[in-house]
C-alpha cells in the first residue's frame, strides 16, 4: 500500500487507460444536462490522491486546515478575477463544475486548484533548499501546468474569457494572473509549514493528483487538436513520473523518534536508522492465538537487518507518524501474514525495551497488543521465514532456558503477559468460547 512502486504502477497504467477513453468521449460527445454532477464527482476524484499524501504528511487536523486555506483562497481569488478581472482577466464559469457560490464560483474550484499548487510545491521543495527558490518555482510550475489545463477547459465550455483569443481561446494575461496567484498560494503553504513544522520531508506523493490530471488534461487537448497543450502536457506528465519515481519515499519507510514521553522529535529511513546507538522510537508487537490456545510464532526473513532469521512473536513492527499503534499493527498483519479482520486488545500499553544483536539495537516504546483467529497465515516472505502454532503453556515454559533463541523482545513480553490481568482475561474467554 505505501511502498510498492511496481504495484502502484499497474493501478496508475489502469486509471490512465480509462481517463484517455473518458477525455475521448468528453471531447466527441455532447455533454448531457446532467453532466455537471459528473464533472463535480471527477474533481473530487482527481484530489483523493492528494488528500491522502497530505493526511500522513500533517495527519488530519493540520492537513484539513492547510487544505481549507487553500480552497479558500482558491474561491476567493477566483470570484475576484470574475468581478473585477484581478488577477486573471474577466471571465465566467458555466454550470458544468456544479454549484456556484454565489452565483459566479463553483464549489469544485476548492477541490480542483490545490491539487494543482500543492503539486508544484512538492516538486519545487523537493528541488530547492531555499524558500525563496520553492516559492519562485511553485508559481512557475502552476503556471504551467495552467497551460495545459486551461485551453481545454474552454474548449469544453466550463468557462469562456472576455475579448483575448492569445492562446486557444485563453488571454496571456490569465497565465500571468496564475504567477501572481501560485506566488501568493505558495507564501500562504510556507507561512503554514513554518507554524506546522512538519516532522516528515515534503512527500512527491502530494504531486500524483497532478500527474493524473496533466494526463487528462493533455489528452483532451490531443482530441480536440490544441497542438502547443499536447506537447507541453506530455512534457509536464513525463516529467512529473520521473520526479516521482526518483524523490518517493514510503510513509511506513520511516520511523518516529520520541523522547521518553512518548513526544515525537523526529522521523528518520528505517534501515539507517538502526545503528550501534539507535534513538528511543515508537514500535509495536502482536501475539495471536487460535481456539484451541495455541501461539502463532513467526520466524523473522533472513534478510532482515534485525534479528534475521531468529523466532519471535506474530507480528512486529513500527508506528508511522500520525498512525494509531492498533491501525499499525492491523496494517502489519495483513502485510506480514496476510491476516485481517482481527479485534486486538491491547494488553502491555507502556511496554518498551532495548536490545543489541551483531551491533544493531532496537530501542522501541513498544506496546503489546493481543488477538485471536483460526485462519492460517499466509506469509509475505520478504517479512517472514516460517510460522508455526506451539502451544502456549510449552512456550512459556520454554523460555525459562537461559539459552533461549528467541527474540529478546518476546521473552519479556511474554513474562509480563502471563502476569497482566486483561491478557489471562482475554485469552480464558476466548479459548473457552471457541
Amino acid at each position: 500500500m505505501f511502498g510498492n512502486l511496481n504495484k502502484q504502477a499497474i493501478y496508475s497504467g489502469l486509471v490512465l487507460i480509462i481517463l484517455a477513453i473518458g477525455a475521448y468521449f468528453m471531447v466527441n460527445v455532447e455533454l448531457p444536462p446532467w453532466s455537471h454532477y459528473l464533472s463535480a464527482v471527477n474533481v473530487a476524484l482527481f484530489a483523493l490522491p492528494l488528500f491522502w499524501a497530505v493526511r500522513w504528511w500533517l495527519g488530519w487536523r493540520e492537513g484539513t486546515a492547510l487544505v481549507a486555506t487553500l480552497g479558500a483562497y482558491a474561491i476567493m481569488l477566483e470570484a475576484s478575477a470574475i468581478v473585477t478581472g484581478f488577477p486573471y482577466g474577466h471571465f465566467g464559469y458555466s454550470d458544468l463544475l456544479g454549484y456556484r457560490i454565489f452565483g459566479l464560483v463553483p464549489w469544485t474550484v476548492a477541490f480542483a486548484w490545490t491539487p494543482l499548487i500543492l503539486g508544484a510545491y512538492a516538486v519545487a521543495a523537493n528541488l530547492f533548499a531555499n524558500r525563496y527558490a520553492r516559492v519562485f518555482a511553485t508559481a512557475v510550475i502552476v503556471t504551467m501546468f495552467d497551460v495545459v489545463l486551461d485551453p481545454g477547459a474552454v474548449l469544453l465550455g466550463f468557462w469562456k474569457y472576455e475579448g483575448g483569443d492569445d492562446f486557444y481561446g485563453v488571454p496571456l494575461s490569465n497565465f500571468a494572473g496564475w504567477l501572481v496567484s501560485g506566488l501568493i498560494g505558495a507564501v500562504l503553504i510556507e507561512i503554514q509549514l513554518e507554524r506546522i513544522q512538519p516532522l516528515l520531508p515534503t512527500p512527491v506523493q502530494l504531486a500524483s493528483s497532478v500527474i493524473f490530471i496533466i494526463f487528462f488534461w493533455s489528452a483532451i487537448a490531443k482530441h480536440g487538436g490544441l497542438v502547443a497543450p499536447v506537447i507541453m502536457g506530455l512534457g509536464l506528465f513525463a516529467g512529473l513520473v520521473v520526479f516521482y519515481r526518483k524523490f518517493h519515499y514510503s510513509f511506513d519507510d520511516k520511523i518516529v523518534f520520541v523522547d521518553e514521553a512518548n513526544i515525537p522529535l523526529a522521523t528518520g529511513d528505517k534501515l539507517p536508522g538502526h545503528t550501534n546507538d539507535t534513538k528511543l522510537h515508537r514500535a509495536f508487537s502482536v501475539f495471536l492465538f487460535n481456539s484451541q490456545g495455541e501461539f502463532l510464532m513467526q520466524q523473522r526473513a533472513l534478510a532482515k537487518k534485525t534479528w534475521p532469521g531468529v523466532w519471535s512473536n506474530s507480528a512486529c513492527g513500527h508506528v508511522m507518524l500520525h498512525e494509531q499503534s492498533e491501525a499499525a499493527a492491523k496494517r502489519r498483519l495483513k502485510y506480514e501474514l496476510g491476516l485481517f479482520g482481527i479485534d486486538l486488545t491491547l494488553a502491555l500499553p507502556n511496554f518498551r525495551y532495548r536490545a543489541e544483536k551483531d551491533g544493531v539495537v532496537e530501542n522501541e516504546i513498544c506496546p503489546v497488543f493481543i488477538g485471536f483467529i483460526d485462519k492460517q497465515p499466509k506469509r509475505n516472505p520478504a517479512e517472514v521465514e516460517s510460522t508455526k502454532w506451539v502451544d502456549w503453556q510449552e512456550f512459556v515454559e520454554s523460555l525459562e532456558d537461559p539459552e533461549t533463541d528467541i527474540s529478546p523482545w518476546a521473552v519479556q513480553e511474554v513474562r509480563l503477559l502471563v502476569q497482566s490481568d486483561v491478557f489471562k482475561r482475554e485469552y480464558l474467554t476466548a479459548t473457552r468460547s471457541r
